[in-house]
């Protein structure tokens, strides 16, 4: 211990001016401390901003409630949208007339057939016969692109141009 004391009083500038630059860091580093303190409180009160929360954690609750209550709304409209297109599937989506001339002796394309399908290629063939002195219309249904009942020449070319068409919603 004496000679400790003997160091100090032999060496006092010494040891003052490293006391000096031990005191010079540490209020340095508490300036930089202080700067970076205050750049995050900043950033804090930037987060709260426009909430009427006192704490960041209070606001994250809120947001993780809305975002539950997104997800179940999100969840419901999926749900709807699929009904939805399950009952379109089965809508008439796909169309094709093939205008003709039935008879030799009729002027002009008159007569035609025209396919109806839904996505799954169910509908009807809808032909219309004119002649000069006569008409007839015939129906004739298609489940899944075959048809109940022979088909015309023209009706299954209009059959077949229909379900080559693309569908909006998929069966």
């Amino acid at each position: 211990m004496d000679e400790l004391m003997n160091y100090l009083e032999n060496n006092t500038g010494q040891v003052l001016l490293l006391m000096s630059a031990l005191h010079l860091l540490i209020i340095l580093a508490w300036i930089i401390n202080t700067v970076k303190l205050k750049k995050m409180i900043n950033k804090y009160k930037g987060f709260l901003r426009g909430t009427e929360k006192n704490n960041l954690e209070a606001m994250l609750m809120d947001h993780l409630g809305k975002v539950e209550q997104t997800q179940e709304a999100l969840k419901q409209q999926s749900e709807e949208l699929f009904r939805i297109e399950k009952g379109a599937a089965s809508c008439i989506q796909k169309g094709y007339t093939n205008r003709y001339n039935a008879f030799d002796n009729t002027g002009s394309d008159l007569s035609y057939s025209t396919a109806l399908l839904d996505a799954h290629n169910s509908g009807f063939v809808l032909t219309g016969i004119y002649g000069r002195d006569y008409a007839a219309s015939y129906a004739k249904p298609i489940d899944r692109g075959i048809a109940k009942q022979v088909l015309s020449e023209e009706e299954n070319e209009a059959l077949n141009a229909a379900i080559k068409q693309k569908t909006l919603i998929r069966p």
